[in-house]
């Protein structure tokens, strides 16, 4: 969420359907969606796939990308709660309509569609919320702080919602369909953290130097998340034939043996995703280049180990695990630096008597 980064959006005396966020959003979305399209027929020929996977896949990015604006213009205002209701009201509604397209048999494809039009939805709801905001003219569009978050926030968005993706192309739709099912339950672990860092960013943002409290609320984030991902594992272990049964139906029942597998996989990017505040927060080079090669090796793995999905979640697994130890060790250098320059200029200001 750009905006975060940068003064507080401004109330428009005319609202103006375009402004820089809107730009940044429009194009780097649209660059992403013509590549997939471009690159949709290799892809569904050599994964094995159909172009339906693909295309809705390429249609869900702008909308995502314009998503993502208009959390960030209310994260700026300072209504986090807004933004926290959003987010929170999109996840539990892609839960339910994913459930439901599932017990209708809808498979994988379905669950494409479910984020389509969940994403679609918080868009427009969103987005009308904050018509009445704009980004300065003063600032150019795509600034570096600014493509930088927008890129960090969307490559883990995409990191953590690929592999339903790379399933559906690489094996069969019952599989596939099974596998969506269990992500669908498993990843309800996000939502946690997520709701913690939406309410955190802006606080860290405001006092990226004050290294005290940033450590605090990652430390904390990063707790909180670990219980919530060690409760989910004994949940699906112990209750997840009964979960399946009750939201997917009886034809679901192969999900039950990729659950306490997926619980554990999904446990490391679920506290990256406790990090990942904080190198938005600092808007950190370093972490966009971590992410996208990660987004790359992840590609390559999953696709070189599919069919064999047990291989592949634990494959995806150790990346997310590397992925949350490079992260947390960006956020310790950048907390020392920040710490370092703190003092530095505090001696500045009352340097010692000689």
């Amino acid at each position: 969420m750009a905006e975060t980064l940068l003064s507080p959006p401004t109330f428009a005396s005319q609202r103006r359907l375009i402004d820089t966020s809107m730009i940044e959003a429009l194009v780097l979305g649209g660059i992403c969606t013509i590549g997939i399209l471009l690159v949709s027929p290799v892809l569904a020929s050599s994964l094995e796939t159909n172009l339906t996977t693909l295309i809705l896949t390429a249609a869900i990015v702008v909308p995502y990308f314009l998503f993502a604006r208009a959390q960030g213009l209310l994260q700026g205002k300072g209504d986090s709660r807004s933004v926290v209701w959003w987010s929170t009201s999109a996840q539990m509604t892609q839960l339910l309509l994913a459930a439901g397209a599932l017990a209708l048999g809808y498979g994988a494809t379905g669950i494409l569609v479910v984020y389509l039009v969940t994403v679609v939805l918080g868009t427009v709801g969103s987005t009308f919320q904050a018509k009445s905001l704009f980004i300065p003219k003063t600032r150019k569009p795509f600034s570096v702080n600014s493509s930088i978050v927008l890129m960090l926030t969307i490559t883990f968005a995409w990191l953590t919602n690929v592999d339903v993706i790379l399933v559906r192309s690489g094996t069969s739709e019952l599989v596939a369909g099974s596998f969506a099912a269990a992500a669908v339950l498993v990843k309800t672990t996000l939502i946690l953290p997520a709701t913690l860092s939406l309410y955190l960013l802006p606080k860290f943002v405001n006092r990226r130097d004050d290294a005290k409290m940033t450590k605090f609320g990652v430390n904390a984030t990063l707790g909180i998340t670990f219980l919530s991902g060690v409760t989910m594992f004994i949940l699906v272990l112990l209750a997840g034939d009964f979960l399946v049964s009750v939201l997917f139906g009886a034809e679901y029942d192969l999900s039950v043996t990729y659950l306490p597998g997926m619980a554990l996989m999904w446990l490391p990017w679920a506290m990256s995703l406790a990090l990942l505040m904080r190198i938005t927060a600092a808007a950190s080079k370093s972490g966009l280049v971590v992410l996208l090669l990660v987004a790359a090796t992840q590609w390559i793995g999953a696709s070189v180990l599919l069919p064999d999905v047990f291989a592949m979640m634990f494959f995806n697994g150790l990346v997310g695990t590397a992925t949350l130890a490079v992260l947390f060790t960006i956020h310790i250098l950048t907390a020392r630096s920040a710490e370092s320059a703190a003092v530095a200029r505090a001696l500045e200001k009352n340097p010692p008597i000689r």
